[in-house]
């Protein structure tokens, strides 16, 4: 059984504590929305518009840049789809037995900016190649894309107190998802 800790100390930024039944003690903000929460958050709003801003224009991309035909950009793009959504049970797995949540929202972050990076050096005309639309779409975006998806709301919900927070817990849900279908 859990105990709740609520002593606060002059020195202590976390004064919330939570101990679990395997004897691994936690500790909280009293305010994790201004203390975590919000980078979170814009972390989660920054991926959202890059990706919403990258996905409608891909086909035109694809024909222009890399002169596929219809039908071939059609079936790039749901390989590229699958891979996005494929990948969270890798990211999952990984997070869960070996780099936890932190690492691997870091890890695969900076795998998609790198391959945001490369995909718009792939438009410029003067260095572009093949090789680099490949390896930014459908290794370092997909895979990036897809590492955070099971990992961000996790983290999230994981700043507050399962006692003391509950209804905090039920907000930052909200907004959330709020913030993902923006």
């Amino acid at each position: 059984m859990p105990r709740f800790h609520s002593a606060i100390t002059e020195q202590s930024s976390k004064p919330l504590s939570w101990t679990d039944a395997s004897g691994n003690t936690y500790s909280y903000y009293e305010h994790p929305f201004l203390k975590s929460v919000l980078f979170i958050l814009g972390q989660e709003l920054c991926e959202r518009l890059a990706y919403y801003g990258l996905t409608p224009n891909l086909q035109t991309f694809l024909k222009e840049f890399a002169g596929m035909d219809d039908s071939g950009a059609n079936s790039y793009i749901s390989i590229f789809n699958s891979i996005i959504y494929l990948t969270p049970l890798v990211s999952a797995a990984l997070s869960d037995t070996i780099l936890g949540l932190y690492v691997t929202i870091v890890v695969f972050s900076l795998i998609y900016a790198c391959g945001l990076v490369l995909l718009t050096l792939s438009a410029i005309e003067s260095i572009s190649e093949q090789w680099m639309i490949d390896v930014a779409l459908l290794f370092l975006i997909a895979l990036g894309a897809g590492g955070i998806k099971s990992c961000v709301n996790i983290m999230g919900a994981q700043q507050f107190h399962p006692e003391h927070h509950r209804d905090l817990i039920t907000r930052y849900y909200t907004y959330f998802y709020a913030t993902i279908n923006v």
